[in-house]
């Protein structure tokens, strides 16, 4: 997919219809402001990831390198999931999809599990910029998993 194909997806409006039930009967806001602070984060994150791949560890030696990295797999996790899960509401609004389709709660339940934990703090010596973008996509990450858990509390009652 080239980067004007993107640019294009992630500048495209949402349907109108705000508050129109869906077949769960649940009425949802288009999400774009959403979406393209996702789309902005995760391209910031790769952006920063690749600019900083070796020069944000140099210097760190054995576990406090892998927590590092185990970190960043975390933002990466939390971006991503955010991003699915957007790009499920999308398909919603746009009739190519059911609600009880954009919910997988399995899938939801393993990722909490991984993504709500938070253990970026001052003391773990990451780079400023690097704990800004982790916190941020915990940010998003917990306002999509919030919004997920909402639609698969409405679609199973």
């Amino acid at each position: 997919m080239s980067v004007s194909h993107i640019s294009f997806m992630a500048k495209k409006d949402h349907p109108t219809g705000i508050g129109q039930p869906y077949q769960s009967n649940f009425a949802i806001v288009p999400l774009s402001r959403t979406y393209d602070e996702a789309f902005t984060l995760l391209v910031e994150a790769r952006n920063y990831l690749s600019a900083n791949r070796t020069a944000s560890r140099h210097g760190i030696h054995g576990s406090a390198k892998m927590k590092q990295f185990v970190e960043e797999m975390r933002m990466t996790s939390r971006l991503i999931r955010a991003m699915a899960w957007l790009l499920a509401v999308r398909a919603v609004e746009e009739g190519e999809i059911d609600w009880e389709d954009a919910v997988d709660l399995d899938d939801l339940m393993v990722d909490l599990q991984i993504c709500v934990r938070d253990d970026c703090d001052e003391e773990t010596g990451f780079p400023p910029a690097l704990r800004d973008l982790m916190e941020r996509a915990h940010s998003l990450y917990m306002r999509t998993a919030r919004m997920e858990l909402q639609v698969a509390a409405r679609c199973s009652a």
